[in-house]
């Protein structure tokens, strides 16, 4: 019903974020792959999570794959929690580390990207820097909400940027974006780094954002038709619709 709403052809599908992981990873996994199995046009993405706690329930949840239909590995912010861990390598213990090794490790065997947070405190796109020059090569990364506040929205620009340029492959969207993000993006790639254009989706961030707020973020860019459709479709069919 969604997707006939709003004209949506195709789709990525990911289990609904709840503070409580575990069942995020028993019982949503289980109703994406539901739903994946009986939409032709929808593709999923399934919870992950590097918490020493949530090991054997990330193991059986890697265990759904190879499945042609699962495109995403997905982590969020409350997997590296406020005082204990970040995405910073450096704050790992040997547990941690293991799990986060094993997705990393899975997402490049099954070609599958992952999908993870950027916002504040200990998704900060600044605790990302670490991690991506440990683990960022030969792995294809999705940071939603593309810094996900203004400060991080300042701050995951430019280095995105440089990322690109270094070979890296990553991929941002739009939603939740501050109304400046977007067309500032969008802006500084067309003049410092055309290519990353390819690199930015449209998502409608459905329940938590309203879909016409974010297709507006898009439509009302100063920018080329050719450029908008990327961003609303070309780019995320090349990459999640192998």
């Amino acid at each position: 019903k969604f997707l006939k709403k709003y004209g949506i052809t195709k789709a990525i599908v990911i289990p609904i974020f709840t503070p409580d992981l575990e069942l995020s990873l028993k019982k949503y996994n289980q109703l994406m792959l539901d739903a994946v199995k009986k939409i032709k046009n929808i593709y999923g993405g399934i919870w992950v999570s590097p918490l020493p706690e949530h090991t054997k329930l990330t193991k059986k949840a890697l265990e759904l794959l190879p499945n042609e239909k699962i495109k995403v590995l997905k982590m969020h912010s409350d997997s590296w929690p406020k005082g204990k861990y970040t995405i910073n390598p450096a704050t790992w213990d040997e547990k941690f580390k293991k799990n986060m090794e094993l997705i990393i490790k899975t997402a490049k065997t099954y070609d599958l990207v992952i999908q993870t947070h950027t916002g504040s405190n200990n998704s900060d796109i600044i605790e990302y820097i670490p991690f991506v020059e440990e683990y960022g090569k030969g792995v294809k990364i999705h940071f939603i909400h593309m810094g996900g506040s203004t400060s991080g929205h300042l701050a995951f620009v430019p280095r995105f940027i440089e990322w690109l340029r270094k070979g890296y492959d990553f991929y941002c969207d739009t939603s939740f974006g501050r109304g400046f993000a977007p067309a500032w993006l969008v802006r500084v790639l067309q003049a410092k780094y055309p290519k990353g254009l390819d690199r930015v989706l449209f998502a409608s961030d459905n329940p938590w954002s309203i879909v016409e707020s974010e297709f507006w973020k898009i439509e009302g860019i100063n920018c080329s038709d050719r450029i908008k459709e990327k961003l609303f479709y070309n780019n995320a069919e090349k990459l999640y619709c192998r």
